[in-house]
């Protein structure tokens, strides 16, 4: 999934707009000002003067253009100044879990690289873990961008498994359910259950809304951990060469 666009979520922009509360009208209206954000119509919300301000300048930016965004990238920036301290770490985390870098003062969209949800490394279950927490706070206003990452998150786990245990790599073309298959084969977990997990992986299709979205980045989420921890932990213990258990298959069949 390369290129995946970036955002400040709804969740970001309400931490935003709970810290406007402590900040005078005037600064907020010049921090929007300075960039050109003029007022829009209140989506509603909390009551508060500085708080409905604050929203109706963030409804009038179109997020898919790049120049606005950068723009609001600016002001929150702006902004960050104007609360307490002991905020500042907490909203800069929050557009950091967006794909967002705070530097000179402003958020900027943090560096794209191809196939940024998949994982590299099987045996860092954080990265896992972080790629499922961008995916959920995606899938609020990206319910397909949030299916397909997290279908990448699988399928490059499971390659890395089947990789590993030196089975065929699956081609380009293989269907996630094939993918997953082969994979719970390949670490000797093909029960009913975990069969029965794999398939409903490979049938996350189109997301309905952020609900079914979060729903399926959680299953998927759940599922690679599985598969990455089922593999670390046999691979610690010492096997017999896979021809010996084909054989022994065989020999009681």
């Amino acid at each position: 999934m390369e290129n995946v666009p970036k955002v400040f979520s709804k969740g970001t922009l309400e931490k935003f707009e709970a810290a406007s509360a402590s900040i005078p009208l005037r600064q907020i209206d010049r921090a929007f000002a300075a960039v050109d954000i003029r007022l829009g119509a209140d989506p509603g919300g909390p009551e508060g003067t500085r708080r409905m301000q604050f929203r109706r300048y963030v409804a009038s930016v179109d997020q898919d253009d790049p120049q606005q965004l950068l723009r609001l990238g600016e002001v929150l920036g702006t902004l960050i100044d104007e609360v307490a301290t002991s905020k500042q770490d907490f909203l800069v985390k929050a557009a950091e879990s967006d794909g967002f870098v705070f530097a000179d003062g402003v958020f900027r969209p943090a560096p794209t690289a191809p196939h940024s949800f998949a994982v590299t490394r099987v045996e860092d279950f954080a990265s896992i873990d972080d790629r499922g927490r961008r995916l959920q706070l995606l899938a609020n206003d990206r319910p397909q961008v949030a299916i397909d990452g997290a279908k990448e998150i699988v399928e490059s786990v499971c390659r890395i498994v089947l990789r590993l245990t030196g089975e065929p790599a699956p081609k380009k073309t293989a269907k996630l359910a094939e993918i997953t298959k082969s994979t719970l084969e390949a670490i000797e977990s093909p029960t009913a259950a975990d069969l029965q997990l794999g398939a409903v992986v490979a049938r996350l299709g189109d997301a309905r809304d952020s609900r079914h979205a979060r729903l399926a980045v959680g299953i998927a989420v759940a599922f690679a951990g599985f598969i990455a921890e089922t593999y670390v932990k046999r691979s610690e213990i010492p096997s017999a060469p896979r021809q010996a258990r084909h054989d022994k298959g065989r020999r009681s069949s």
